[in-house]
This record gives structure tokens, C-alpha cells and sequence, in this order.
């Protein structure tokens, strides 16, 4: 989704113009609201793991 990868490039601070480029496209509020959650989550994720400097157990793809 166009959301997700606009709110990583920045950092968060999209604007209305961001927001209703979604909804333009068919992306619902809750959606739109379930999107920020994902990313937030993931980004959360990725610096407790940098930090605790998580051993990753799995091969590379």
C-alpha cells in the first residue's frame, strides 16, 4: 500500500494530501487507522531488535 511506504519516507508526518490520496483510492478509515498500526509495529519492532541486537535464526532468502 502507497500509505505505508509514504508514512516510513516520512517518518510518520503525512499530511492531509497523503491521507486522502488513500481514501481517494478506496482505502477506508479503519483501514487507513489498521495501516499506522502495522507500521508503527513493525518500526517498533525493528529498533527493539537493533538494540537488543537480536540474533537472526532463520537462512537468508
Amino acid at each position: 500500500m502507497q500509505l505505508a511506504k509514504t508514512l516510513i519516507s516520512k517518518n510518520g508526518l503525512v499530511n492531509d494530501e497523503d491521507v486522502n490520496k488513500a481514501k481517494n483510492a478506496g482505502v477506508a478509515d479503519a483501514e487507513i487507522a489498521e495501516t499506522i498500526g502495522h507500521v508503527a509495529l513493525n518500526v517498533l519492532t525493528n529498533y527493539f531488535n537493533n538494540v537488543a541486537k537480536t540474533e537472526i535464526d532463520f537462512p537468508t532468502v
